[in-house]
């Protein structure tokens, strides 16, 4: 008996072992895939020009206008094109070659922001040409984002796609805590020209790795179908399948009336925080350490069953942080809250992105996912437009709590409905209603 005890527990025991070697290497197995670390570390590079440059900007537009409403409207016209092209987009990104639509719109990205960089560094920019440029941007992003997201399901065999999804979501909200600082020390340096500069020289980085990459990017061949259909599919396999329709109403709510809250960034830390351009620093990094606090969850629980708790979960307490942010002046406490609403965000947002990939097939992938993408920047527009209004006449703490309160009523009506989310973990189990 003792001898079988023993080797017992010593097979327990490296079960546990084999258990938390699984863990540590899916990261690992992930990154042995030469196509997916060429994307991941491509868009990473991009990422915190990116994020160099929103610093710039929202200083600089704040500056310009002293308006929460004016300060709101530059990523309002850059989202705008989303809500009218985002099912145009992904058929797209289903029937043109995806490695020349992201070069090319890396190109066009680099050239708005080397613009917006020769007209802030020969002191001729205007607030009309940050729009001007953010709407003809946002037209640019319809067809980007879906294109550059389905080229990770090319890069990466299908069993490991749920661990691919978020490590690619790292390279946003990891970038958000390099950028940030690094964006205040060059606005504080070298200002905003030397922002744009070098976000303009940040795409390359993209366009090398699209050009590099060796996966079978072209079209997929197909009959031929009226323009009108193939834009209508998406839209309909989304709303026909229960488990979609649910997971985009929970992220269109988000998306409306908790996301404004990053526009309206500046004027919080300058209104509320009554910070400078380091608070203005910090406040971003505070959010991007609770995006990459969330990605680290997601992975390590990316084959396990939760993602329909996961989701329910983090929009409940995003809109708690959202409540609390509008009724706080200290600033340590507005960095954990901002901090929490970055976790939440991007694990209800990429959970969201990973299920919307898992449950549609291959040769509708593109124009589903691009239902995720309107839900999350296509309607996000009119959230931010209405809250900079309602900032601007009623102040942002009480746009906080309304915002946060109607996510709150949303994030119940998940948990009561829990039919909407039955199944999610298995994407080959038809759900449809």
């Amino acid at each position: 008996m003792g001898a079988r005890s023993r080797l017992s527990r010593l097979r327990e025991r490296n079960s546990e072992v084999l258990e938390g070697y699984k863990d540590r290497s899916r990261l690992v197995r992930v990154f042995r895939h030469r196509d997916f670390r060429l994307m991941w570390t491509g868009a990473f590079l991009s990422f915190i020009g990116s994020w160099v440059q929103n610093i710039a900007q929202g200083y600089l537009v704040f500056e310009l206008t002293k308006s929460n409403y004016l300060l709101g409207l530059v990523s309002f016209f850059g989202m705008l094109p989303v809500t009218f092209l985002g099912p145009i987009a992904g058929t797209l990104t289903d029937t043109l070659n995806r490695r020349r639509l992201l070069v090319l719109t890396q190109s066009i990205y680099a050239a708005g922001a080397f613009f917006l960089g020769c007209a802030t560094y020969y002191q001729f920019v205007q607030y009309w040409h940050i729009v001007t440029v953010a709407l003809i941007l946002g037209v640019v992003s319809a067809v980007e984002m879906p294109t550059r997201q389905s080229i990770i399901s090319a890069t990466v065999p299908p069993e490991d796609l749920p661990a691919a999804i978020p490590l690619n979501g790292l390279t946003f909200n990891l970038s958000r805590l390099i950028g940030p600082p690094i964006g205040g020390l060059l606005l504080s340096a070298g200002g905003p020209a030397a922002c744009y500069f070098i976000n303009a020289a940040s795409f390359f980085a993209l366009i090398f790795a699209g050009l590099a990459i060796k996966a079978d990017l072209r079209a997929t061949k197909k009959e031929p179908q009226p323009i009108g259909d193939l834009i209508m599919e998406g839209a309909l396999y989304t709303f026909r399948d229960i488990r979609l329709r649910t997971l985009f109403l929970l992220e269109a709510t988000v998306s409306v009336f908790g996301l404004f809250y990053l526009t309206q960034l500046p004027a919080y830390v300058k209104q509320v925080l009554h910070g400078d351009k380091r608070e203005l620093s910090i406040a971003y990094t505070a959010i991007g350490v609770g995006a990459v606090l969330s990605l680290s969850f997601i992975l390590q629980l990316s084959d396990k069953p939760f993602k329909a708790f996961m989701i329910r979960l983090a929009m409940t307490l995003l809109a708690v942080a959202l409540i609390l942010l509008g009724v706080t002046s200290n600033r340590w406490a507005a960095y954990a809250l901002l901090a929490t609403l970055g976790l939440c965000g991007i694990t209800q947002f990429n959970t969201t992105n990973t299920l919307f990939q898992t449950l549609s097939p291959p040769h509708l992938r593109g124009r589903v996912l691009a239902m995720h993408i309107w839900a999350l920047s296509g309607l996000a527009p009119f959230g931010v437009l209405a809250f900079g209004y309602l900032a601007q006449l009623w102040g942002l703490s009480i746009a906080f709590e309304i915002g946060g309160s109607v996510v709150l009523i949303a994030a119940l009506w998940g948990w009561i409905y829990r039919k909407g989310l039955e199944g999610v973990e298995n994407p080959y189990e038809a759900n449809v209603a």
